[in-house]
């Protein structure tokens, strides 16, 4: 039996000019005292497992996926095993499963 992943997402609220993100989703939309707007922005979340521990990450370096057994990069979809959903499963991740 095999399940499909899809990584989970969130939204950050961004600066439209895109300089940095900001806490204030709420304001999405509304004009910003540069003369911008402020925008919400889906960002995917990376899965990074070792071992049976399942850890996100919203930004990860090269060094943390070579760290990894193994990641699930966010913003993908994935087709796993048993053994690899098990482990997602167990970490509390199951509502980004489907079973194929």
């Amino acid at each position: 039996m095999s399940y499909q992943l899809i990584t989970p997402w969130d939204t950050e609220t961004w600066i439209a000019d895109g300089t940095y993100a900001s806490p204030y989703a709420r304001l999405a939309g509304r004009p910003n005292q540069q003369g911008g707007r402020i925008t919400d922005v889906g960002r995917g979340i990376t899965l990074l497992v070792t071992g049976t521990t399942v850890t996100e990450n919203r930004t990860p370096s090269q060094d943390d996926l070579a760290d990894a057994d193994v990641y699930y990069l966010g913003g993908h979809s994935y087709t796993l095993d048993d053994a690899e959903a098990q482990v997602l499963i167990n970490a509390g991740y199951s509502e980004y499963l489907t079973q194929l």
